[in-house]
């Protein structure tokens, strides 16, 4: 504490009213001036900090970052073709969203893999291999493969920190960089890392393609098979040979006897009546009838009278001979007027309308007694062909879920063959073509480097400066004196009324 200090602390004035004992209130100025006083403590605590961060600074190693540039145009492979139907209509990736889809792949942990298994480790991480020796030499050599699998990929994701890929926007070119200690090594090491890239790209862009399709059509054209065997036990279980053909024979056969039994209905209808008239007929008609009648008398009456002309040129009317002639004429005409038509032998015979009708009759009788035949025999074929055909129907929804099925693997079939080929198509198409991603600009060696070492040292100045400024508060802060009167003043409310200075 200063002179100045101990003449204020003493030379107050205590009351009842002021407590025994105040802390330091003090104000910007007094802690600009405790800082300063504590400069040398300051001075202390910056100088072994950034000496330290200087010292780090100059270790950092100087890396050499090599730039390439890839150009990405949209490819056949790019592009998204359903393969499940064929109404869909095929969607292509904007650019942003196609290059970011390359950016994943380039990015992908196997293609730094890839690269990386291309040099040997001590060229491009020196300190690993190093390492990973001396474990080896500590290790059996049962564990030397586990130790080499966890440098390696130690390895990946150490040059994957040193790998960056980025992409302007609406801009499709892809800049890629690496850095390395060795110029050389950054620039072969990312045009590694470029080349299993574009391999990488082709093996994911080959696999998927036609390999799926196929699995996909064998899968379906197992199930196929599966249903055909299938609709085949169905068949022989219900003793069927084509299905659809006795379906339709049946229905056509139950058609048509289904006419000739309403045909045959009806003509035994007509026939029955047509032989009703002609029993009607029959018993009203005589199945017999006079066929003629054999007399002789009018032409013996003319005959006498012809022979009494004949006397009378001979004899007079007063003879016995033709008296007796004239007794004949009288008995005969006596005869014929006694009767009203001929009289003599008459022969019957039978009556030929009478035999029409009944021949007629007869024929109905048998076409009746046909047609009754013929009504049995289409009944029992109708009633067979109506068990069959039902039994048919019954058996069509279980048929039909089968022939769907059956449809539809054979179309997903055709579908995947369709899309098979088409496949393997543009696979060749894209292989024989130009690739959709062309390199811009090779990797070089670079010629400049950079480091780190400015802004560690930047960065273990700012450090330093700021500790030692904390240090130098946290002291100006906790101190038990007054620095100047003022803060005598402020923190106990009575005058200074002297300040001595040190003598």
């Amino acid at each position: 504490m200063t002179e100045r200090e101990d003449w204020g602390a003493g030379s107050t004035a205590r009351t009842d009213q002021t407590p025994a004992r105040h802390r330091p209130r003090i104000g910007p100025v007094e802690v600009a001036l405790q800082l300063w006083r504590a400069k040398w403590i300051m001075l202390l605590v910056f100088l072994p900090i950034f000496l330290a961060g200087l010292y780090a600074a100059f270790q950092m190693p100087t890396e050499y970052e090599a730039r390439s540039r890839l150009y990405v145009r949209l490819g056949d492979e790019s592009v998204y073709r359903p393969r499940v139907g064929t109404d869909s209509p095929t969607l292509a990736p904007e650019t942003e969203q196609l290059l970011l889809a390359e950016l994943e792949v380039l990015q992908s942990p196997v293609v730094a893999e890839r690269a990386l298994s291309r040099f040997p480790l001590n060229r491009i991480f020196p300190d690993m291999a190093e390492a990973m020796d001396k474990e080896m030499s500590h290790a059996p050599d049962a564990q030397h493969e586990a130790i080499a699998e966890e440098t390696f990929q130690k390895a990946i994701s150490a040059l994957m920190k040193k790998f960056e890929a980025g992409t302007a926007p609406k801009t499709p070119v892809i800049s890629t960089s690496l850095t390395h200690e060795d110029p050389a090594v950054s620039a072969e090491l990312l045009n590694a890392m470029i080349g299993a890239y574009l391999d990488y790209r082709a093996d994911v862009f080959a696999a998927g393609g036609s390999d799926s399709l196929r699995d996909q059509r064998k899968k379906f054209e197992g199930q196929l098979l599966d249903v055909e065997d299938e609709i085949r036990a169905f068949l022989r279980a219900n003793n069927i040979g084509d299905f659809e053909s006795e379906r339709v024979t049946a229905q056509q056969l139950y058609a048509t006897i289904s006419g000739e039994l309403l045909t045959n209905r009806s003509r035994a209808s007509a026939v029955e009546g047509q032989l009703d008239i002609y029993n009607q007929q029959l018993a009203t008609m005589a199945p017999e009838q006079d066929l003629y009648v054999e007399d002789s008398s009018a032409q013996r009456l003319m005959e006498l009278k012809i022979e009494r002309e004949e006397l009378l040129s001979r004899y007079t009317p007063d003879s016995r001979a033709v008296q007796a002639i004239d007794t004949r004429i009288d008995q005969i005409e006596t005869y014929l007027n006694s009767r009203d038509g001929l009289s003599g032998t008459t022969r019957r015979g039978p009556n030929p309308v009478y035999q029409q009708i009944e021949q007629a009759a007869a024929n109905l009788e048998a076409e009746s007694q046909s047609l009754a035949l013929q009504q049995s025999e289409l009944d029992r074929q109708l009633t067979r062909i109506e068990t069959r055909l039902q039994r048919l129907n019954d058996l069509t929804p279980q048929w039909q879920e089968l022939q769907r099925r059956k449809a539809l693997m054979e179309a997903n079939v055709e579908n995947f063959s369709v899309r098979e080929i088409e496949e393997n198509a543009l696979a060749e198409i894209s292989n024989e073509s130009a690739d959709s991603v062309r390199v811009l600009e090779p990797a070089r060696v670079p010629v400049k480097g950079s480091s780190l070492k400015t802004p560690v040292a930047a960065l273990a100045l700012l450090f330093a400066a700021f500790t030692a400024f904390m240090v130098g508060l946290l002291w100006a802060l906790t101190r038990g004196g007054f620095p100047t009167a003022r803060s005598v003043e402020r923190t106990t409310g009575l005058p200074v009324l002297g300040v001595v200075g040190k003598a």
